[in-house]
């Protein structure tokens, strides 16, 4: 008489045939630290070197904007955060914050309420 078992997928007493779960199970148990293994794979992504371009663009605008931030007459604005040239930010004095024309322009008419008002 024979017996069938119906072990669910990656159950501890699933016979070990070939199962991906079982056999990194005991890769992690071989481990003594626990880590799996990394899974590379064969494929090449391109958005690998627009990862990098967005790194080096965001250096470049950080690195700017420290520099901005750093002169007497700088305001951040109350959208984006980044400094700008006083005379290149607008005070909305209802909401009371500044404004850069690039957040000024995707705000249009729109009230945006504040919780901390910005110093003038």
């Amino acid at each position: 008489m024979a017996t069938h078992h119906n072990y669910p997928a990656g159950s501890e007493n699933e016979p070990a045939n070939n199962n991906s779960y079982q056999s990194r199970r005991e890769m992690r148990a071989n481990n003594p630290t626990g880590i799996l293994p990394v899974i590379t794979s064969s494929k090449s992504y391109s958005s690998a070197s627009d990862f990098d371009n967005l790194i080096a663009s965001l250096r470049e605008l950080f690195a700017l904007d420290r520099q901005v931030a750093s002169q007497q007459d700088s305001r951040r604005c109350g959208i984006c955060y980044l400094y700008f040239q006083v005379h290149e930010v607008q005070y909305r004095e209802e909401e009371g914050f500044y404004v850069c024309s690039g957040c000024e322009k995707a705000l249009g008419k729109q009230k945006l309420p504040m919780i901390r008002r910005q110093q003038k």
